[in-house]
């Protein structure tokens, strides 16, 4: 019985962050506020792809390609299509393909894998504070000043692109 209110409560925790993270990236307006929401998001979804799970780590898997070590990725990202898919929620379809070749991710014995690698954000995006800079009907760039996990700050400039109705932040590394 625990195990099955541990799920529905899982579910119910996926489905609220999920939620949010539309309603934040669906808004016609880019708010200061939408602007930090949708900035904290990407960058969970720039660690997670990093380091190649969103829910739960897997065993890792290695090996060697041309002389570079690499890690394949959790079972939730196999293919590019599904990384690319993730990714998506909050990047423009320029920035995932940019940042997916710039960090080196490929297909190895058909699963998505990337060079080894380690670290964690020391930045708390959800605490920046926001200063617009630039600003078109579908372009607006943002001056992010953002705490750091030991007391500092450090400024980041994101620039978000409008598709559709969706803000999608157009650099992969922006906000890492």
């Amino acid at each position: 019985m625990k195990k099955i209110g541990l799920v529905l409560s899982s579910i119910a925790i996926f489905f609220t962050l999920s939620t949010g993270v539309t309603a934040q990236t669906t808004s016609t307006t880019l708010t200061d506020a939408n602007a930090v929401k949708i900035a904290a998001s990407a960058s969970n979804h720039f660690w997670s792809a990093l380091h190649g799970y969103k829910n739960k780590p897997c065993t890792e898997r290695t090996f060697e390609y041309k002389g570079t070590e690499y890690v394949y990725l959790c079972p939730e990202f196999d293919t590019k299509a599904e990384l690319s898919s993730y990714l998506s929620e909050t990047f423009t379809n320029s920035a995932v393909e940019k940042g997916l070749t710039n960090y080196g991710y490929i297909t190895y014995n058909g699963k998505l894998a990337h060079p080894i690698g380690d670290g964690f954000s020391m930045l708390e995006w959800s605490k920046a504070k926001t200063k617009l800079v630039y600003q078109t009907a579908t372009v607006r760039s943002y001056e992010f000043t953002v705490p750091t996990v030991d007391g500092g700050s450090v400024k980041r400039t994101v620039t978000f692109y409008k598709s559709n109705s969706q803000w999608k932040v157009n650099k992969f590394d922006a906000v890492q």
